[in-house]
């Protein structure tokens, strides 16, 4: 029992199993950002590449980023770049996602 209840909390934490976990509930979004001019888009991820199950400003590209910290880490982002989520090839906002579901 202990093994299963180690296993369980390992998959559902991401910086213990070394990658990013999607479970069933996120059916399948994934945190991105989309510029709106050019819809050009970017999964969330880490610093060191992994895909990140939240939004984190750490692998946007530079030329989207506004101000940076003293650390050199992304503090904001330029206007027209929106937090979303992709899933199939397709980029959904949060209004999006809830309309969606709401009108379904």
């Amino acid at each position: 029992m202990q093994g299963q209840t180690e296993a369980c909390e390992t998959a559902a934490t991401p910086e213990l199993s070394g990658r990013a976990v999607y479970t069933e509930a996120s059916f399948g979004f994934m945190p991105a950002f989309m510029h709106v001019n050019t819809r050009e888009t970017h999964l969330a991820s880490y610093l060191d590449g992994k895909p990140a199950v939240v939004h984190v400003l750490d692998g946007v590209p530079h030329y989207w980023v506004e101000a940076w910290g003293q650390d050199g880490r992304a503090l904001s982002l330029k206007t027209g770049i929106v937090a979303g989520y992709m899933r199939t090839g397709h980029f959904y906002t949060l209004h999006d996602i809830l309309h969606r579901l709401r009108d379904s």
